[in-house]
């Protein structure tokens, strides 16, 4: 596809973005601003930065090609379970969030559990956003390769240069401009293109008589527990594992008031399963269509290309492009983000003004080495979804009992963390063909439960406060408007420790 109209209008889209990049430095004077767009987007803003964070090229290019292999079944993970992340983080998280003022999710674990947890934490999220980097990376190189005739190499590196640029210049607030940008473009990109293709095969009626029932089962119908426990691992990856991620919790952060962070999350998981669906089935589509693609993480610039005229393919190409940059934009700033405020602080005191600088250089840094697994592990999918194993395991336990249990305390944090990321590790090592995801979230649960119930007593647990030191107000913090820690884990715990 080495279209000269194609290519132009693909010019100008990148250097439109580096010129927003440009612009919105000059918003940019601390690292409040920075991190967390001085906690001023409104709900149209707050809505359109965290659909097209997550909308990146893990949904439209890998689960498309996930779909046109597998059917449905095949991007379980992403985009379903990552829009039950946005549903379960507006319902239970961000609230609480929001009000401690937090900059970012390791600061949560360094209030609640302390400074070894907040390192433990950072050391723990940072590889998860540079694979999610990587694969984002590679995604916009298969696409500048195809438009350009670039070598993916190139294309790769040229690609991540525009994202590193804006990114590095503007910070939350490029962010966020750039992504309210990508959003509209690439619901136009898909509005268009999906139509066009229905139409050609015969609509959904007809399709169903061309293609096995099973790329549409939504359901294993499989009576083997573990084909259920791959299943159930799908919707957990990324539904449980990316809630402690920082992308998610930033833009929370970055919204003006909790209200607005609560409804943006609902708004944007809803709008992202449902445009999400667009991809998955033009993937299923492209079986009939493309029966023998070399690589089905392709299969939506080839149907671009079958189907649409060069403004056509300029308008979709943008529009994938869109998805990609802005999840690109947002995992690069995610770690930068922690390493600023959670890491460096361990090694020397900074005020505002040197956080802006480490936050660039580490925006610097987190780019050079997501571009570098980028070149070496071409795979999108597997990419992401691997991602999110380190958050899961990890993180997302001590973050539900931090949050929903007045008895969660440093001790249980600490052993969780380590036991179910050492569990995790060891099962891929030992069994590969297990749910290892799983096995680690289980391993993280069980250990948290036993030694809080085993250490609570002795070691008290530290009360949510604000970053200033301040209590929060802990009611109406989750759907249900009453009372305090409702819904609650406590109960739960309370009837294990019946005994006592």
């Amino acid at each position: 596809m080495n279209n000269i109209w194609v290519i132009g209008g693909i010019t100008v889209y990148m250097l439109g973005m580096l010129y927003i990049g440009w612009r919105t430095s000059k918003n940019v004077k601390n690292s409040e601003d920075f991190i967390v767009a001085g906690r001023r987007l409104p709900l149209g803003l707050t809505v359109a930065t965290l659909f097209a964070t997550w909308f990146g090229g893990g949904t439209s290019m890998g689960a498309a090609g996930e779909a046109y292999q597998n059917g449905f079944l095949g991007a379980i993970a992403d985009p379903f379970g990552a829009g039950l992340c946005l549903i379960l983080g507006g319902l239970f998280f961000v609230r609480t969030m929001r009000r401690m003022k937090l900059l970012s999710i390791s600061d949560f674990f360094a209030i609640k559990y302390g400074k070894m947890n907040e390192l433990l934490a950072s050391v723990i999220t940072i590889p998860a956003f540079v694979g999610w980097v990587a694969a984002e990376l590679v995604a916009l190189g298969f696409i500048v390769h195809s438009v350009t005739g670039l070598t993916p190499t190139w294309a790769i590196i040229i690609s991540a240069l525009v994202v590193l640029f804006y990114t590095y210049q503007g910070g939350m607030w490029a962010v966020t401009i750039t992504d309210f940008v990508q959003m509209i473009i690439l619901v136009a990109g898909l509005l268009f293109i999906f139509p066009i293709v229905l139409h050609d095969v015969g609509g959904l009626s007809t399709l169903q008589t061309q293609i096995p029932n099973d790329m549409f089962y939504f359901f294993p119908r499989s009576t083997k527990p573990m084909d259920w426990l791959f299943y159930l691992q799908a919707w957990l990856i990324v539904g449980f594992g990316s809630i402690p991620g920082q992308d998610l919790m930033q833009r929370a952060l970055s919204s003006k008031d909790e209200a607005t962070a609560q409804n943006a999350s609902y708004i944007s998981g809803i709008a992202y399963i449902l445009l999400g669906i667009i991809p998955v089935t033009l993937g299923i589509i492209g079986r009939l269509v493309v029966p023998n693609i070399g690589n089905s993480e392709m299969i939506l610039v080839v149907l671009a290309q079958k189907y649409l005229p060069n403004f056509g393919i300029a308008l979709f190409v943008g529009a994938l492009l869109s998805a990609i940059m802005s999840s690109c934009d947002s995992a690069i700033l995610a770690p930068a983000s922690i390493i600023t405020r959670n890491i460096a602080p361990h090694f020397k005191k900074l005020d505002s003004k040197q956080e802006l600088v480490v936050a660039r250089y580490a925006t610097l840094g987190i780019t050079i080495l997501s571009l570098i697994i980028a070149l070496k592990f071409q795979n999108i999918y597997d990419l992401m979804v691997s991602s999110w194993a380190f958050l899961l395991v990890g993180c997302f336990v001590p973050l539900m009992f931090g949050i929903w249990s007045k008895k969660a305390n440093t001790p249980a944090a600490t052993a969780s963390s380590l036991s179910g990321f050492t569990a995790w590790i060891i099962a891929s090592v030992v069994s590969p063909n297990t749910p290892n995801e799983l096995i680690g979230l289980a391993v993280s649960f069980v250990v948290f439960v036993a030694v809080m119930l085993l250490t609570y007593k002795k070691v008290a647990p530290r009360p949510l406060v604000d970053i200033y030191g301040q209590s929060i107000d802990l009611k109406w913090r989750g759907p249900i408007q009453k009372g305090y820690y409702e819904p609650s884990l406590d109960p739960v715990v309370e009837k294990l420790t019946a005994r006592e």
